[in-house]
Formats: C-alpha cells, structure tokens, sequence
C-alpha cells in the first residue's frame, strides 16, 4: 500500500518543519509550501490525500487557499486540517462551516497532530472502500438484470444459505434443473470456483439488504 501523502503550508519555518518531521517520523510522505500560493501548486502536483493549513499565511490565507482546493476536482476529496493561532470560536467556526475537516490550534502536541491526520485517512478509507462497493453494486445489479426469473428465484435461495437440494424442495424442481440453474448463473455472472456464486449471492444480500428478487430487480436496477 502506497503511504499516505500530506501537505503542510506554513510559513513558519521552525514549527512547519517540526510537523513535518513528526509526521515522516510516523511514515507517512509529506512535503511543505511556505505560502498559499506554492501549496496551491504543490497540491495540484502532488495530489495530497492530507493538507494541513495554516490560517494566517503571506499572500492568499488558509480559507482562501481551502476554497481554491475544493474547486479542483482533482482534489475534491483531500482533507483538510486548519492550523490556527486563534482559539475564538469565529476563526474555527469559519473553517468548519466552509467544509473543512479538522482544525489544530496552536500549540498542539504530537499526539493531537497524529491522531487528527489517523481520523481523517480512516475516513478517506471508509469513503473509498464504500465508492468501491457502490461500483460493485452497480455493475452487479446490471449482470443480475441479465438472469432469468428461475435464475434469480435460485440466487435468492443461494443468498439464504440453503443447498441445492433444499432449493429443490422449496422451489418444487429437481436437484438437476437447480445445478443447471446454478451452471448458467455462474457463467452469466463471470463466475469461476467452488465457492463464488455462494459468496458474490451472500455479499449481493449483505451490501444491499433491501434488495428483492426477483420481484423488484428491473425496477431496482434502472
């Protein structure tokens, strides 16, 4: 897995290259801009999954620099940490109302740092992995659309954790018609192994648990 890339911009030299040594300590890449408009820069360059912001820069200022961040699409999704020397409720109200992910203020000890920037790339992972599941989704329903009623009346029994004879008996046909059932599922579905038409079925049933077959699937998945 690739490290984690953060941004730091701020134009304090001591204290940005103090935050960027704690946070190389913990492995994670990091680079550093001394001003807003050299981290716009390096942003679009390096395309951090972390920027964390000082408030009060030379030049464009940290919301100025958060509003031109989230107008790239390129780096819609990076987070963004606000470092202020303000502790009053409008500086951290302002950045929390335009969007922003967290806010540090200073100072702030390493643990803090750490555990702010862990927060926020949980998040990107849980945001990512359901992206992920929603491509799966959507793909999967449109192969599903392409079974039979038969076929989707079998896959719904699979999803239940019944065995071929079981389905035999609930659906009234013999363990032969449920085999070729299964046969032509899996194929339909680009299936291959033992195992994964019972897994894509149970995985199918657990990322969408409203999810009715046969009944609604052409409504569901148009």
């Amino acid at each position: 897995m690739n490290s984690p890339r953060i941004l730091v911009i701020e134009d304090e030299k001591v204290l940005c290259q103090n935050i960027c040594e704690i946070i190389a300590h913990y492995d994670f890449h990091v680079i550093s801009a001394p001003s807003g408009e050299e981290g716009i820069k390096m942003a679009v360059e390096f395309l951090p999954d972390i920027i964390i912001c000082d408030i009060m820069l030379p030049g464009k200022d940290g919301f100025e620099i958060f509003t031109t961040i989230k107008e790239l699409p390129q780096l819609f999704a990076t987070a963004f940490i606000f470092l202020t020397a303000k502790s009053t409720r409008s500086d951290v109200r302002t950045g929390m109302d335009m969007g922003a992910d967290d806010y540090l203020t200073k100072p702030f000890s390493k643990e803090e740092l750490i555990n702010s920037i862990r927060a926020r790339l949980e998040k990107i992972a849980k945001i990512k992995h359901q992206s992920n599941e929603n491509e799966w989704m959507e793909a999967t329903l449109d192969r599903v659309a392409s079974l039979t009623k038969a076929e989707r009346k079998v896959l719904k029994k699979i999803s239940e954790g019944l065995t071929t004879p079981q389905i035999a008996q609930k659906l009234f046909v013999s363990k032969k018609t449920i085999e070729n059932h299964r046969v032509n599922i899996s194929r339909k579905l680009n299936l291959s192994g033992p195992n994964s038409l019972i897994n894509f079925a149970l995985r199918l049933k657990m990322q969408k648990s409203d999810f009715h077959f046969p009944d609604d699937l052409v409504s569901t998945s148009h």
